[in-house]
């Protein structure tokens, strides 16, 4: 049962993070088809109830649009509300330093395990952290997710990849819902990702087209003359039978 439960809330956080990122158009219209749902609702309601009048339609028509407007208002602040989370990090300097050591781990390919040295986990432990905060906040709605994935979601999944090797001794000593919310982001970040071109036949990936070699010009034949056959040798060719010296021919 438990494990039943897990994997529910395991898929819920896979909705709403999939909800969060979705474009803006879409999230917009969704929302408009909610609400003229439930404007049709309390239409049906009042007429049934021989209640409406012209008081009720205006009280209606200001609640959506009153809706609409808390709804725009909320997405502004998170707008907001995610920058700042960013400047804070750049603006710290422990974390800013960790954010520099990182960066050179992933520029050599350096996986980072648990053999880490006291110095390195008080680098690498701060910027994990700080990323499954910002995690958690976005599962939870309570920041942009687009935004947040377009200015650090690169850098928050690569940073996780490398780390899957500490992340894993982590939860071995603390538990599995260790960096939860960080591994579902990643998750969702690769999933946006454009899918690579496929490889070419050297092992390299093709990122350039084909281009097929011309084809051969065909020979031309002047007026008037009449085409050579192919299976008959032309007159002078070698394999033309001659008369040498000794009357035989070859």
């Amino acid at each position: 049962m438990g494990d039943a439960g897990e994997r529910l809330t395991a898929v819920l956080r896979r909705i709403r993070m999939r909800w969060r990122l979705a474009r803006r158009p879409i999230r917009l219209g969704v929302q408009a088809v909610g609400l003229a749902t439930l404007v049709m609702a309390g239409f049906s309601f009042l007429r049934t109830s021989g209640e409406i009048n012209e008081t009720a339609a205006s009280i209606l028509v200001a609640v959506v649009f009153g809706a609409m407007t808390v709804l725009q208002q909320r997405q502004s602040q998170r707008r907001q509300y995610t920058v700042g989370l960013i400047t804070a990090f750049q603006s710290a300097e422990t974390l800013s330093q960790a954010d520099v050591w990182m960066a050179r781990r992933i520029s050599a390919h350096q996986p980072v395990g648990a053999d880490l040295t006291g110095d390195d986990e008080q680098r690498v432990l701060p910027l994990l952290d700080y990323y499954e905060f910002l995690a958690v906040l976005a599962v939870r709605g309570m920041v942009d997710v687009p935004l947040l994935l377009n200015l650090r979601g690169g850098t928050m999944t690569r940073c996780f990849e490398l780390c899957r090797g500490y992340v894993a001794d982590r939860r071995t000593l603390a538990g599995r819902e260790i960096y939860q919310a960080l591994e579902l982001l990643a998750t969702e970040y690769r999933r946006r990702l454009p899918m690579p071109p496929p490889p070419a036949p050297g092992g390299q990936p093709c990122t350039e087209p084909v281009t097929p070699e011309p084809a051969a010009p065909e020979p031309v034949t002047p007026p008037g003359s009449v085409p050579p056959d192919p299976e008959t040798p032309l007159a002078g060719s070698p394999v033309v039978g001659t008369r040498p010296a000794g009357g035989a021919v070859v």
